[in-house]
Order: C-alpha cells, then sequence, then structure tokens
C-alpha cells in the first residue's frame, strides 16, 4: 500500500470507528437496560482511533446485509395534525414570532447572526398517524434545501410516555433525498436517568444531564432491523417523513413534541435551554436585549401535544390540538354551541340553543 492509499485508508476509518464505537449500546423494549455483555457508551464519550483496525477498514466496510420483516406503508390521512408558526412572512426583516426560551417552543430558523432564513428548518405543519405497526409522522416544512434539492436538516420526535414534562425517547434522523423508506442514520435514542430538562422539565435551570444517553436503535444497534424509518416524501420535496415502531414506544398514549435542527443537532444535549443562556441563545425577537438569535440557531419545535390524551391545558409547554367536531347537523337544538357554528347555524345566546337562520 502506498503512501497516498494509507492515507485514504486512515481518513475514511475514522469517522467509522467513532459510529461503531458510540453506537455500541443495548435495546431492551419495555424498559430499557444494559444488556451484561455489552458495555454501554456515552453518546459525547471521546474515541480513540486505534492504527491497528485503520489497515483493516477494508473488512469493516462490508457490513452484514440487513433483512427486514416489514416495512412502513403509506401514512394515510392524518389523526392529528401540529401546525407551526410560518416564519416565512417575516424572514425578509429578519425577525421570527412565537419563539419561547423559557418554554423550550424554538422558532428561529435563521443562521447565527446575520439571520439568514432557512426554510428547510421552518416547520410549518406535523401530521400523525398510526397503523397496527408504526406510527408515523409527516414534516411540511416550508421549503427544501434549494442548493441540494432535498431538506437537510436533522428531524426529529420526542415521546414524553410518563407525562412528567421530560422527553423518554428521541426519533432522529438527517433528511435526504430518497423517496424509498430506509434506515440510513435513523436513530431511536432513550432517557436513561431521566435527566432530559434538567431538575426543572421545560423550563431552563442550568442543570446539565446527559439527554438522551442510550441507542435503542441506529446504523449499528439493530436488534430489530425494523425498528426506525424515515424518507422525503414521494409527494412533496420540502416533506420529510418518520416512521417508528408501535411497540418501541412503551406506551400507546404520550406526549409529542417536532424538531428541526441543523445546528447543535446534538441529543445529548437536551433541553438546550438548560445547555445555553438566553443570551448565549440569542433571540429572533427583535425587542429582545439578546438579539439576533446566536448559539441556538436554525432550530425550531413545537409545543408538547397530546396523543390519546385528553390534556387537562395546564401542561407546562404544552399544547392542546383541536380535534375534529362530530356533528350531527340534523338534531338542531341538541347541538352544542361548536357544531352549531360547523353546521352554518345560529347559537341564541337567549334560550341557550342552536336555530336555522
Amino acid at each position: 500500500m502506498n503512501k497516498k492509499q494509507r492515507s485514504i485508508v486512515i481518513t475514511l476509518s475514522i469517522p467509522l470507528l467513532i459510529l461503531l464505537v458510540a453506537c455500541s449500546f443495548s435495546l431492551d423494549l419495555g424498559n430499557p437496560t444494559a444488556d451484561p455483555n455489552v458495555t454501554p457508551v456515552a453518546l459525547n464519550q471521546p474515541v480513540q482511533s486505534n492504527p491497528q483496525q485503520d489497515v483493516a477498514v477494508e473488512d469493516q466496510l462490508q457490513l452484514p446485509q440487513v433483512v427486514h420483516a416489514i416495512t412502513p406503508g403509506e401514512p394515510g390521512s392524518a389523526e392529528q395534525s401540529k401546525d407551526d408558526i410560518d416564519s416565512s412572512i417575516t424572514a425578509d426583516e429578519h425577525y421570527a414570532l412565537g419563539d419561547s426560551f423559557r418554554l423550550g417552543n424554538f422558532e428561529r430558523p435563521f443562521t447565527d447572526t446575520l439571520m439568514e432564513y432557512k426554510p428547510e428548518t421552518d416547520l410549518l405543519l406535523i401530521d400523525v398517524t398510526s397503523d397496527e405497526d408504526f406510527y408515523y409522522f409527516t414534516f411540511s416544512l416550508i421549503d427544501k434545501n434549494t442548493e441540494l434539492g432535498y431538506p437537510s436538516a436533522y428531524y426529529g420526535i420526542e415521546f414524553d410516555t410518563d407525562y412528567d414534562g421530560r422527553g423518554d425517547y428521541l426519533l432522529w434522523a438527517p433528511g435526504d433525498a430518497n423517496t424509498q423508506w430506509n434506515t440510513d442514520d435513523v436513530m431511536l435514542l432513550y432517557d436513561s436517568n431521566d435527566d432530559v430538562g434538567g431538575t426543572n422539565p421545560v423550563v431552563p435551570d442550568g442543570h446539565k444531564g446527559n439527554g438522551y444517553d442510550q441507542v435503542l436503535f441506529a446504523r449499528d444497534v439493530q436488534h430489530d432491523p425494523d425498528a426506525a424509518w424515515k424518507r422525503l416524501n414521494p409527494y412533496s420535496s420540502s416533506a420529510i417523513q418518520l416512521a417508528v415502531k408501535v411497540s418501541l414506544i412503551n406506551n400507546n398514549r404520550f406526549y409529542w413534541k417536532a424538531w428541526s435542527d441543523k445546528s447543535i443537532m446534538d441529543p445529548t444535549k437536551f433541553d438546550y435551554n438548560d445547555w445555553y443562556s438566553e443570551s448565549q441563545a440569542g433571540s429572533p425577537n427583535k425587542n429582545s436585549t439578546d438579539y439576533p438569535v446566536a448559539m441556538l440557531n436554525q432550530v425550531d419545535s413545537t409545543c408538547w401535544a397530546a396523543y390519546n390524551l385528553e390534556p387537562t391545558g395546564t401542561e407546562l409547554g404544552g399544547c392542546i390540538v383541536k380535534q375534529e367536531l362530530q356533528c350531527n347537523c340534523v338534531n338542531v337544538t341538541a347541538l352544542s354551541q361548536a357544531c352549531c357554528a360547523q353546521c352554518g347555524l345560529v347559537w341564541d345566546n337567549t334560550v341557550g340553543f342552536c336555530k336555522i337562520r
């Protein structure tokens, strides 16, 4: 092997080794714990290259063929939808509305300091649906990365399965141009020590945990090779779709939160408002003394939405998703005020029931 060839081999080996070591985690679907035969490794643990392994990189690149038992289908009609602020409306003026650093609801699809608008990080609508095997999440974005032709940020869904305001699982994947369901670089992560959000969930408290510290599924952690998937929506080049097996989310009722991220992209730092101060993060609000956005840039997230749950409306950082009313417009006097309006009729406050115009 000549000097040039050796240089190429070593260059290829370093990122592969980092991926292989960083993803050496166990999988326990019900209550994730470490496999006694596997030594867990923190996501942010530094990795040293082993020169003896560099020369064998050609063998390492021959990854085993993955055989899938089931593949996600078409998501179908949305069971639930969560809209988000369209910051393209104010992008030319270099600001956004609706950002709340305190609640971790970010609306900052802009670059650091210069406030250049990045539409691929601007969430517009997230649709949720399910079938017997998978939960599906469709991220409709303002636009794709126009240079690449597809959305190239990271996109994620947090799941709070014990209703305490902390994420328990994170479905996390980078966008690409593949319109077929695939598992490339898709991860399902778990918070094994319940420290996502620091001491006080949602609100910033300056207590940094290690975030999502356990890998349940990744390129080289495939105890269940069908666990999590992604694709570019074949019907829209500005929409990313993620899917995760129902059996992995340890509950059929949960709160969920959507993310786009093209700056920090580090699940070990969740929640971001515990890792960065308000002044470090900056702000997209021109009236703020912290304007413009700084270290926390090119990030958009939603509030916590309830799935198969009836929210009280008092959840910190939560949002109530409007459900489609099912109204029988025939029996007019039995209609609620909301259904009265939906049926195009008139609500009579004096008598307290609906009537025909």
